[in-house]
């Protein structure tokens, strides 16, 4: 009696501390760093050469860390270029590093924070959503769908024009960076502002970003690359002539996008020196209207 008495008294703290260990571990397994990590060839197929981060879109709640891990021996660095503020960070070189190192960086402020690394026609974005709240985001829902309204297009700084949905689908309010835009919300603020995209570029091909709100979560990102016939030394009809198109699916959040140019605009870019573009952007929403954005671009070789 005394043995089994004695045995149940050894037993209860051992399973007291594994209780306590099954507890702990998860909350490790939460609290552990999402990893960007140095890759080449990088992420540009023009500029294979060139290493590249990867992921480029990573999200995470406020207070979270970043690990940026540079295990080879190639040249890295990380250049924050836009954000609500700038990060914390410890043994991250802001210029070119021969590795292997390791550094880490740790985000208060929600919002979307962009880096370039030694690719520099590559951008990087970490999303950063306030604490308690999921670090994926959960789609909303549309409601009842009504009959969609007359489009329009509207005008904006820079010569730009926007093509707005319907206003017959209520709307979800919200996204990743806070704030819908009035483009049916597939936009995360207006179209000027979630659309980045540098009116002169170099090399052939176009990079750009779209701020994409809850509501486009799922849909899809279309860009198209439109010459001029005379630029490309080209006969017959239509006017303007693709050059360069690409489709991705996107989720809520910054939709990064690289077009590369085809032979002829390749050629033509050559043999000027310069070719101007019209860039058309097509976000196309799982449940409704697409909206459309137009910018003008001057690649230079």
């Amino acid at each position: 009696m005394v043995h089994v008495r004695l045995r149940r008294l050894l037993l209860f703290p051992l399973a007291a501390l594994l209780g306590a260990a099954v507890v702990v571990l998860p909350a490790l397994a939460v609290s552990e760093p999402k990893m960007i990590e140095a890759v080449a060839p990088g992420c540009d197929s023009y500029w294979p050469t060139y290493p590249c981060w990867t992921p480029l879109n990573v999200t995470i709640s406020s207070g979270g860390v970043v690990k940026f891990v540079d295990s080879g021996s190639l040249e890295q660095e990380v250049k924050w270029t836009a954000g609500p503020a700038t990060p914390t960070c410890e043994n991250v070189p802001s210029t070119k590093q021969k590795g292997p190192w390791e550094g880490s960086c740790t985000f208060t402020q929600p919002g979307t924070y962009n880096f370039q690394g030694a690719d520099f026609y590559v951008t990087g974005h970490i999303t950063v959503t306030s604490s308690g709240t999921s670090p994926t985001g959960t789609t909303g829902t549309t409601g009842t769908t009504g009959t969609t309204g007359t489009t329009r297009t509207t005008t904006q700084p820079g010569g730009s024009s926007t093509t707005p949905s319907g206003s017959g689908s209520p709307a979800p309010s919200g996204g990743p960076a806070g704030g819908s835009g009035p483009l049916g919300s597939v936009f995360v603020g207006s179209a000027s502002s979630a659309v980045k995209l540098a009116a002169s570029q170099h090399g052939p091909s176009v990079h750009g970003s779209v701020a994409v709100s809850q509501a486009g979560s799922g849909g899809r990102l279309e860009v198209q690359l439109l010459a001029a016939r005379a630029s490309l030394a080209s006969a017959g009809h239509p006017a303007r002539v693709q050059v360069g198109r690409v489709v991705r699916a996107v989720q809520a959040g910054m939709a990064t996008f690289t077009v590369h140019l085809d032979a002829k605009a390749r050629h033509a870019l050559r043999a000027r020196g310069h070719l101007a573009l019209r860039v058309k952007i097509v976000l196309t929403p799982a449940h409704g209207s697409p909206a459309t954005v137009t910018r003008s671009v001057t690649l230079r070789g």
